[in-house]
C-alpha cells in the first residue's frame, strides 16, 4: 500500500532535488520547534535525565524526513514554500513496511505526555518522536525516520535517494512562482518523463482555495 505526501520547498532546493533525485535529511537542530523530541512532562528529574538520554541517542542514529498530507494548505505554502513562490513535490511512500518506521503520522494534542517513572519512557516513545502541541495540527505531519548509517558529506548534510521506498509522483508548482523560475523546474522534471505529473498551485476564483492546472496562472504571459 502506498500514500501520496507531499514535501515544500523552495524552487532553488526543489530544482536541487530533483537534478540530483534526493531530500535533505533533517536532524534534530533543523525542526523549528523546541518542543519536537521532548513532548515531555519533565518535572521529575530523574525523567528529565532519560529523557534527554533517549533525545540524545536519537540525534546520534536518526534523522526525519517531514512531509504533510495535503498539498493545498495555503499556510504551508506561505511558511515552507517560500511564500507561495516554492515548489511542492508529492511522492509515494510505503504505508505498510515490517520493521521500519518510514511512515508515522505526527499526533496532535493540548498537553505534554506524563510518565509516573523513567522506566516508563520507553512504553511512550514512539509517542514521544511524534507527539507536537495541538497548534501544528495544520501542518498534517507525516514523518519517515532514517537511520544514519552513511557518513555525512562534506557540507556535513545527509540525503535520502528517490526510490522503492520515496518515489516521486508529482510536482506543483506555487501559484507565485516567477515564469522564468518555474521553467527551469519544468526542464528539471523533463528527465522523469510520464513518471512524475508536473502542475500549478491555481487560485480558485470562487474560494480560498487551491487547485491543481495544467497550465501556468494567467499573470505569466504579462510578465517579461
Amino acid at each position: 500500500m502506498r500514500k501520496r505526501v507531499y514535501k515544500f520547498t523552495s524552487a532553488q532546493h526543489a530544482i536541487s532535488n530533483l537534478e540530483n533525485k534526493r531530500l535533505k535529511l533533517s536532524t534534530i537542530e533543523d525542526l523549528n520547534d523546541p518542543f519536537d523530541l521532548c513532548p515531555l512532562d519533565t518535572t521529575d528529574p530523574a525523567v528529565s535525565e532519560a529523557a534527554n538520554a533517549l533525545t540524545s541517542h536519537f540525534r546520534k542514529t536518526t534523522a526525519i524526513l517531514c512531509f504533510s498530507r495535503n498539498w493545498d494548505n495555503l499556510l504551508l505554502w506561505s511558511h515552507y514554500g517560500a511564500s507561495h513562490t516554492g515548489i511542492c513535490l508529492g511522492f509515494d511512500i510505503s504505508e505498510a513496511d515490517p520493521g521500519t518506521n518510514y511512515d508515522t503520522d505526527v499526533l496532535y494534542q493540548p498537553n505534554l505526555l506524563q510518565i509516573l517513572r523513567p522506566e516508563d519512557l520507553p512504553d511512550v516513545a514512539d509517542r514521544f518522536m511524534r507527539t507536537k502541541h495541538e497548534r501544528w495540527s495544520y501542518e498534517q505531519e507525516v514523518r519517515m525516520f532514517v537511520g544514519l548509517d552513511d557518513p555525512p558529506d562534506a557540507k556535513e548534510l545527509n540525503w535520502f535517494e528517490f526510490g522503492p521506498l520515496l518515489v516521486l509522483k508529482e510536482v506543483i508548482i506555487g501559484a507565485q512562482c516567477h515564469p522564468t523560475v518555474s521553467k527551469k523546474v519544468e526542464e528539471a522534471v523533463k528527465p522523469y518523463g510520464d513518471a512524475v505529473k508536473c502542475r500549478w498551485a491555481g487560485m480558485r476564483q470562487d474560494a480560498f482555495l487551491l487547485v491543481k492546472q495544467d497550465h501556468p496562472p494567467h499573470w505569466h504571459a504579462t510578465v517579461g
